[in-house]
């Protein structure tokens, strides 16, 4: 099978890890009930033990696999190797946009099976991503509207501007699920049903006992059970600050200082209006 991959991407901050735990705990337990153990199921594609290989082939590239134009040249190849552990495709997580550098696709068609994106008021993105970052806002907020931002420097991607990230990923033609944040918060059952809609009508797969197992993601995925365990037992995915801090939409509303918001949404205004978010 050459399509491997499915991939659970979006700008970070905006509910990926959320989502890995829902569909981690339909995929990879019998009963739905989530635990943090369940992460190691779908993790980040950007490791470098999937890079391993470049070693036989160019020992130089692989001593400088931190250079956006040296890795690049290896992330098809890189996906063509994943080792599937578990049934005929492995979930990924990725926050790169879905671009091209020096001629070098982030991936295509040949090794994507799937796509679900997560997509979140950019307002919002930054009162998070400030907040776990534990910076200004106006560094996010250049940071968003930039088109070379580098994120993870050990295997680095372009997340280029918000908007161009979002339209990179959807004009991939692959099935593919594009969810909403704020409906994801607002609807969350709902949005639970429609994955399991998503995953019938395109490849076919049934879960059993889907009813209870539905019931049980909704209440061991819940943003307060994730907040409870985060501070008992810590999370590795959090730096500066707690990790699942919110949960919620419209934070920008109070948070924001005109200017910010009016940068913001001057310079995504389409794809804002395109979504609903002005």
């Amino acid at each position: 099978m050459k399509k491997k991959i499915f991939w659970i991407a979006s700008y970070p901050k905006s509910g990926n890890t959320w989502m890995r735990a829902i569909i981690a705990s339909l995929f990879f337990s019998n009963d739905g009930i989530f635990n943090f153990k369940l992460f190691e199921s779908i993790r980040d594609f950007e490791r470098k033990e999937n890079y391993k290989f470049v070693k036989s082939l160019n020992k130089s590239d692989f001593n400088n696999l931190n250079d956006i134009n040296v890795i690049s040249k290896y992330r098809l190849e890189a996906q063509k190797r994943t080792k599937i552990i578990i049934g005929d495709f492995a979930f990924f997580k990725t926050h790169s946009a879905n671009i091209t550098i020096n001629n070098y696709m982030y991936t295509s068609e040949e090794t994507t099976l799937g796509l679900i994106y997560i997509i979140r008021d950019p307002r919002d993105i930054v009162v998070s991503y400030a907040k776990h970052k534990a910076v200004a806002h106006n560094k996010i907020i250049n940071l968003m509207l930039s088109e070379t931002s580098i994120y993870n420097k050990s295997c680095p991607q372009i997340l280029s501007s918000w908007s161009h990230h979002y339209n990179s990923w959807i004009g991939l033609k692959v099935p593919k699920l594009i969810i909403k944040y704020e409906d994801l918060l607002k609807n969350t059952e709902s949005i639970l049903w429609n994955i399991e809609k998503f995953f019938f009508q395109n490849y076919k797969l049934k879960f059993s006992n889907i009813e209870n197992k539905i019931k049980n993601i909704l209440d061991s995925t819940n943003f307060k059970k994730l907040q409870d365990y985060e501070k008992k037992f810590g999370f590795n995915e959090s730096r500066n600050n707690i990790f699942f801090r919110k949960g919620k939409a419209k934070q920008w509303e109070k948070k924001l200082y005109g200017a910010e918001k009016s940068k913001i949404e001057k310079k995504f205004n389409k794809t804002m209006n395109a979504l609903g978010y002005l």
